[in-house]
């Protein structure tokens, strides 16, 4: 998975919680936008330290967002090739 692909699954993340800002606070940081934004902007990636809750209340899967810390459970379809 590229890192846009990573990229993709932290924005899908933050549209599910609303915003970057209630992301933040959703999974333990300060209501603002600037951590979640931080690792949109700078990192590009979820931080490794908070993808696990990140899945938790959004429900983007952890290999979606970190393919290279999680990586695909083999019975996941979209792991599967037609």
């Amino acid at each position: 998975m590229s890192n846009q692909s990573m990229l993709d699954a932290l924005l899908r993340a933050v549209e599910i919680a609303g915003s970057a800002a209630e992301l933040s606070e959703k999974i333990g940081l300060e209501r603002t936008a600037s951590n979640v934004n931080v690792m949109v902007n700078r990192d590009k990636k979820a931080s490794a330290k908070y993808v696990a809750k990140i899945s938790e209340v959004t429900g983007v899967r952890c290999h979606e967002l970190r393919p290279d810390i999680f990586p695909a459970p083999a019975n996941d379809d979209q792991a599967r090739t037609a």
